[in-house]
């Protein structure tokens, strides 16, 4: 079951948590064992689950790039 959350007349669906603490715990600990690239990937969809409306027009790496230009 979604939940909405609102928002200046915006609405967001907001999945419910499917995993118990203990195994949100050890997923984390998980992520210890991942390759900074698998990492990134793993950010990439990250990020598009929390924005699937709106596309990035730059990549993670094109930004950080960019960043240390400044």
């Amino acid at each position: 079951m979604q939940a909405q959350i609102s928002h200046s007349h915006h609405y967001f669906p907001v999945s419910e948590p499917n995993l118990s603490s203990c195994q949100f715990e050890s997923l984390k600990a998980q992520l210890k064992r991942l390759t900074p690239a698998q990492l990134r990937s793993l950010q990439s969809e990250i990020d598009a689950n929390l924005t699937p409306e709106s596309s990035s027009l730059l990549t993670h790496e094109e930004l950080d790039v960019l960043a240390s230009l400044f």
